[in-house]
């Protein structure tokens, strides 16, 4: 059975309110235009801001409704909780303790480095 079968989506759903921020300075333009400049160009940038409206109504148009024969698909079942391994390849998050009981093991330390003064003065 096709998608496209059943009832039909609306065409234009509601227009979002951030799409104000696009279409207002156009219409603000299309003003400014049409009173100063030419009436046409000013007609121009309204039906413009016109389209911008449609089209974002036209993007949030609300899904089709799923039919009641056809069932959702089932959620995946949660995790099992337990001990888990880790993954193949990968290193222990923490390396094991000493059988000593010291601690974990760690690097020897590194040596401070050494850095030169300033310049001997000269005489």
């Amino acid at each position: 059975m096709s998608p496209r079968e059943g009832p039909s989506r609306p065409k234009f759903g509601r227009i979002d309110p951030f799409c104000l921020m696009a279409v207002l300075p156009v219409l603000l333009v299309a003003g400014i235009l049409g009173a100063l400049v030419h009436i046409a160009l000013g007609i121009g940038c309204a039906v413009f801001a016109g389209f911008i409206l449609l089209f974002d109504s036209w993007v949030n148009r609300p899904r089709p409704v799923p039919r009641a024969d056809r069932p959702a698909r089932p959620a995946a079942p949660p995790p099992a909780r337990g001990p888990r391994a880790p993954a193949p390849g990968r290193a222990p998050a923490r390396a094991p303790r000493p059988q000593d009981g010291r601690g974990p093991a760690r690097a020897p330390a590194r040596a401070p480095v050494r850095r030169a003064g300033p310049p001997p003065t000269g005489r």
